[in-house]
């Protein structure tokens, strides 16, 4: 059974990562069909999800974090394929996401679909495909991406716990998923274009692993 804790209006549901509680997928689901945003774990840190579709919601977003809107955010994908279904892949983007995908890479590619500009920048696009397990279980009840996104004060250090992220945020986060303690390094951001890789923001995986594994 889900532990839940409330705080202000906003509730705070403690899951196991191994085997996420279905209703706490359905209620985070229920939010982002609404338009209002949830914090959840990942394999690296704590996110603030977003349904991509919803222009208010991707603006609430912003305006929360103080994020810059020409920094666009990455978005969450639930399946491998769907990067052929959203982007252009060349040899070079498809021998890293068969390497590391799922993973914490995000992969920045040309787009073939306009996500608007809080995602969607020079008609490029981040991509990410979560290995964890809550993050898929959203997404394929959702069955659209979500943003991937940390969740802080943009500039501020990454919070490590669901309940001191509800410290700072309150109830302009609809629902609160606690999957304890994270402290991993963040996603590395490597952007392929017509075979040519640009890598920026080494992370969780090492440039060196990602050079040797496509040469």
């Amino acid at each position: 059974m889900t532990e839940v804790t409330m705080m202000s209006d906003s509730p705070l549901l403690k899951i196991e990562s191994s085997a996420p509680d279905p209703k706490a997928v359905d209620l985070a689901c229920q939010a982002l069909n609404n338009g209002e945003l949830v914090v959840a774990p990942t394999e690296t840190q704590y996110g603030i999800l977003a349904s991509s579709d919803n222009s208010a919601a991707l603006e609430k977003l912003f305006a929360l974090k103080g994020r810059d809107k020409n920094k666009p955010v990455s978005v969450f994908i639930n399946k491998i394929s769907q990067l052929n279904d959203y982007a252009e892949m060349c040899p070079l983007s498809e021998a890293i996401a068969g390497k590391f995908l799922p993973g914490p890479l995000t992969l920045v590619l040309r787009s073939k679909k306009d996500f608007g500009k809080l995602i969607t920048r020079k008609g490029k696009t981040g991509f990410r495909l979560s290995a964890n397990l809550l993050i898929q279980m959203i997404l394929d009840k959702i069955e659209i991406p979500v943003t991937a996104t940390s969740a802080n004060f943009s500039g501020a250090p990454s919070e490590e716990s669901a309940m001191s992220i509800k410290e700072e945020f309150g109830s302009e986060i609809a629902v609160y998923l606690d999957g304890g303690r994270l402290n991993n390094p963040a996603s590395t951001v490597v952007e392929v274009i017509d075979d040519k890789i640009n890598f920026l923001r080494e992370g969780a995986i090492s440039k060196k692993d990602i050079l040797a594994a496509i040469r």
